[in-house]
C-alpha cells in the first residue's frame, strides 16, 4: 500500500499512511469499547432483576457487538488485516478498550451507572463524526446513533428510578457513580496522531472538545431534581415500615439513619469537578487488566478451538 491513497469510499480524501493507520486505530480503540461492553452487558442475561431486563439488556448486548463488528470492518479495510481477527484473534494486551468496559458488572447499581456514563459520552462523539469528512465513519455514525438513542432512553429510565426510589438504591447508585466517574473519562482518551485526523477533517474536533462538553453535561444529567418523597409502593409489595428502608447497620451493630436521597446528590453534584478532573489515558497508554485477562479467555474461546469459524 502507498504511503499516499486515495480513499474514493471517504469522498476523495488524500490519506497518507500515518493519516490512514490514525484512522485505523481510532475506530478500533472504539470498536473495542464496544466489543468488551457488549460482553459484559450479554453477562446479565438470565440474572436481570427483572425478565424485561433480561431482554433489553440482550438486546443492548447485541446492538454493541454490532457496532463493533462495522467498526472492525472499517478499520480492516483501511489496513487490510481480517475483522474476525481484530476481534477475537489478537493477544489481550493489543486491545485498546478504556478499563470502564472491561470491569465486572457488580451490582445491578454499578451496571446502569457505567452503561449511563458510557452512552453519554458516546452520544457526544456519535453526534460529533456525523459531521466527519469521510464518508464512511460519518455514516456509521448516522447508523448507530438510532440504536444508541435507545440505548441512552432506557439508562436514563433506570438512572432516575433508582436515583429517586429508595435510600438504599439511591446509595448504591451514588456510590457506582463515584467509583465509574474517573474511569469514565479515558473514553475521551487520545490515540497517536489524532490531530493529523482533525486536521484533515475526519474528526470534526479534538476529543478534548468532547470531554469538556459531556463534563458540562453531568450535573443535569446525573443529579436533575430527585424527588424528596419515600418510595413508592405497589399494592403487591408487603406492608413495611418506610422508615425502616432509612435505617442502616454501621460496624457496631447500631442502628444509624442513612442520608437522605437529596443529600447524596447533593453532595455528588459538589464533588463532580473533581471526580471527573482527571486527564484521560491515551489509549495507547494503559495496561490490560486481570478482568480482561479473564474475559478475553472467554470470548476468544471459540476463536482459538481453530475449527476456522467466522464472527
Amino acid at each position: 500500500m502507498s504511503d499516499e491513497t486515495r480513499d474514493t469510499l471517504g469522498g476523495g480524501l488524500i490519506l497518507d499512511g500515518p493519516t490512514r493507520a490514525a484512522l485505523a486505530a481510532y475506530m478500533l480503540s472504539w470498536a473495542d469499547d464496544e466489543l468488551v461492553l457488549g460482553h459484559r452487558d450479554s453477562e446479565w442475561t438470565g440474572f436481570a432483576p427483572q425478565i424485561e431486563e433480561d431482554v433489553a439488556f440482550s438486546s443492548i448486548a447485541q446492538d454493541e457487538l454490532g457496532h463493533a463488528t462495522l467498526l472492525y470492518g472499517l478499520a480492516g479495510g483501511l489496513t487490510g488485516d481480517d475483522p474476525d481477527r481484530l476481534a477475537l484473534r489478537r493477544a489481550a494486551p493489543e486491545y485498546r478498550h478504556v478499563a470502564l468496559v472491561e470491569r465486572p458488572n457488580g451490582d445491578w447499581a454499578h451496571t446502569i451507572a457505567r452503561h449511563y456514563l458510557y452512552d453519554l459520552a458516546d452520544a457526544i462523539r456519535i453526534d460529533a463524526l456525523r459531521d466527519s469528512l469521510y464518508g464512511p465513519l460519518a455514516a456509521a455514525a448516522r447508523k448507530m446513533a438510532r440504536e444508541e438513542h435507545y440505548h441512552l432512553l432506557h439508562d436514563a429510565t433506570w438512572w432516575e428510578r433508582l436515583r429517586d426510589g429508595t435510600p438504599e438504591s439511591a446509595g448504591r447508585l451514588a456510590t457506582a457513580a463515584r467509583d465509574i466517574l474517573p474511569l469514565a473519562v479515558d473514553l475521551f482518551g487520545e490515540i497517536a496522531d489524532e490531530d493529523r485526523l482533525v486536521a484533515a477533517g475526519i474528526l470534526p474536533c479534538p476529543s478534548a472538545a468532547l470531554l469538556e462538553e459531556w463534563r458540562l453535561g453531568l450535573p443535569g444529567a446525573l443529579v436533575g431534581q430527585p424527588q424528596e418523597q419515600g418510595p413508592r409502593q405497589s399494592p403487591q409489595d408487603p406492608p413495611r415500615r418506610l422508615e425502616q428502608d432509612r435505617l442502616e447497620q454501621d460496624r457496631d451493630g447500631a442502628l444509624l439513619p442513612s442520608p437522605p436521597a437529596s443529600t447524596l446528590w447533593s453532595a455528588l453534584a459538589r464533588d463532580l469537578p473533581g471526580l471527573v478532573a482527571v486527564a484521560p489515558t491515551p489509549r495507547e497508554g494503559r495496561t490490560v487488566g486481570a478482568d480482561f485477562q479473564a474475559l478475553h479467555a472467554e470470548m476468544t474461546s471459540v476463536s482459538a478451538s481453530g475449527l476456522g469459524e467466522t464472527w
